[in-house]
């Protein structure tokens, strides 16, 4: 389930929950204030009641000083004050009527109390009637009237002491209502802080997550960023190192590449000697890397086990003999694969401990890839460009790359105004060798001379065999002083070579030489060979063994045939 549907549903949640809620709250907190209420009203009630009651009693005891006051002051003439106090008497109960008539006991002790006090009134007045008549005593005067208020105060009390029992339970009834209406408005404000609380930390939560989730999709954008960034370099670096002509400009291509692809402290690229039993350091980049610069490949632990080795920091895996002790350090080691073919390793290095992430590891291995494969392409390619300009038994280059480069040093001769010098040389009595000694053996010399030839040249000199037992040499921008020198160098290496052929001894071996010079004898190709080659056999007419450099009178009738 999604991290989007589980939201969905803890909202939804939430959601019931407070449309429950909320309503169930407001309904119970209405239905308490309306009972809190009604049971105030119900106070108020009883309280006017008994304010009521208490107007009865006053009255009663007005009534009784009303008495005493007449009797002892002889004051005959309050009949009004008496009608004034009969009426408000009346009202007071008729008011108590009213307000208890849901009350049985009160109406039926008002009904009594009202008989009971209308008794009164009458003896009262008759009372005084009497007293003016006949001048009662006091006794005789409260006789009949004390009973009756006796009897009212009695019937009062019973009244006030019920309207005080209910107020007791209407008392009760409020509090109880009161604490039932607090109880509520508490677990409403409860509930609600806890609801508040549990929407903010929900809220907050969420927010969190999202800020979580935005975090991720911008450290994920900025990784693709990367990627996409490293896959441009990537691709780069394929088409160049597609154009590239040799394994040493591919080097220096992988070099600055791997400076922007790699952050790491320091780099190096290892490759197999010819030999395959070494390899050395062919380019780096960064700080100087804490390995040897040439080892033995059991000294790595990538090329004995066919992986990546990574070593230093956290890690325990044992490190390679070609590394330097520095426990600071943390290398890396892939080996350069292509085609089941290990051609070396890509050593990186971080140093003062600090870790390599995965992204790195992975870049580095896809561009060990990347090295592979065009290591492998350059490869593939010299061996058939060798092929295509090289001879297959000596070594050296084949007449057609001869041509085309004499071709080339002629037109840049003639655009720098530099000389140059042509020389054809042909191993002496070869055919005579060959009846001797075999095919074998010839072959033999061959390769030989052609060893010979390579070690007395310079990088800018091109080193030909031009067919059988002939050579050419080209010497781009050479005085012919120093080409005649180097020549008899070769002349005197060859004659001074000792050769045997599977424990047979070879005999002497001698060559000889013919030398043409641009531009004193010539400006093209042609030219030059045909007066290099008519030296030669001028050479070899004079005893052989030798070196002639060509005739310009020679150049002179060439030039007048055509």
């Amino acid at each position: 389930m999604s991290r989007f549907s589980v939201l969905l549903k803890s909202r939804f949640f939430v959601l019931l929950i407070v449309i429950a809620i909320v309503p169930l709250f407001l309904w119970l907190s209405h239905n308490a204030t309306k009972e809190l209420v009604e049971s105030r009203a119900w106070l108020e009630h009883t309280y006017t009641i008994i304010s009521h009651q208490e107007d009865l009693r006053a009255d009663i005891d007005e009534v009784e000083i009303f008495r005493q006051e007449t009797f002892i002051n002889r004051k005959l003439n309050q009949k009004q004050q008496m009608d004034l106090l009969s009426q408000h008497v009346a009202e007071t109960i008729t008011v108590l009527q009213k307000l208890t008539i849901t009350n049985n006991y009160q109406q039926v002790h008002l009904r009594e109390f009202k008989k009971v006090i209308a008794f009164l009134l009458k003896q009262t007045a008759s009372d005084i009637n009497k007293l003016s008549a006949t001048g009662l005593s006091y006794e005789s005067y409260n006789e009949q009237a004390l009973p009756l208020m006796e009897n009212a105060r009695l019937l009062l009390g019973e009244m006030q002491a019920n309207e005080q029992a209910l107020l007791g339970t209407r008392l009760q009834n409020s509090e109880r209502r009161q604490h039932e209406l607090k109880l509520i408005l508490m677990i409403m404000g409860v509930s609600f802080v806890s609801l508040i609380a549990f929407l903010l930390a929900h809220m907050y939560r969420e927010i969190t997550q999202r800020r979580t989730i935005e975090a991720g999709l911008i450290e994920s954008q900025a990784q693709n960023e990367v990627t996409v960034y490293n896959l441009s370099l990537m691709g780069e670096l394929g088409s160049l190192l597609q154009a590239c002509s040799s394994i040493e400009e591919s080097l220096d291509v992988i070099r600055q590449f791997s400076i922007r692809l790699l952050n790491v402290d320091a780099g190096v690229i290892y490759l197999f000697r010819e030999s395959r039993n070494q390899i050395e350091e062919k380019t780096s980049w960064g700080n100087p890397a804490k390995s040897d610069l040439v080892f033995q490949p059991d000294d790595c632990w990538a090329l004995r086990r066919g992986e990546p080795h990574l070593s230093g920091g956290l890690h325990n895996s044992l490190r390679c003999r070609h590394q330097h002790h520095e426990p600071a350090v943390i290398s890396l080691c892939i080996p350069i694969v292509a085609q089941g073919n290990v051609l070396g390793i890509l050593h990186l290095e971080n140093h003062h401990g600090n870790e390599m992430t995965e992204v790195q590891r992975r870049l580095a291995i896809n561009l060990a890839s990347q090295i592979a494969l065009a290591m492998a392409s350059m490869r593939l390619r010299e061996t058939l460009r060798n092929l295509s300009v090289r001879d297959p038994l000596t070594g050296l280059f084949n007449r057609r790359y001869m041509e085309e480069s004499l071709q080339r040093e002629l037109v840049t001769a003639q655009r720098k105004n530099r000389p140059l010098g042509i020389v054809i040389l042909d191993i002496d009595h070869f055919k005579t060798f060959n009846d001797t000694f075999g095919h074998d053996a010839g072959d033999f010399l061959l390769r030989e001379v052609g060893a010979l030839l390579t070690a007395h040249s310079r990088a800018s000199d091109i080193a030909c065999r031009f067919g059988g037992e002939e050579f050419v040499l080209i010497y781009p921008e050479t005085a012919p002083e120093v080409v005649e020198q180097r020549t008899e160098q070769i002349r005197q290496a060859i004659f001074a070579l000792q050769l045997q052929h599977f424990g047979r001894a070879l005999g002497q071996v001698s060559a000889s030489f013919g030398l043409a010079f641009f531009p004193q004898h010539g400006s093209s190709g042609d030219e030059l060979l045909r007066l290099a080659d008519k030296a030669l056999y001028r050479a070899k007419a004079e005893g052989r063994n030798r070196l002639e450099v060509a005739w310009v009178k020679d150049s002179v009738s060439i030039k007048s045939n055509y």
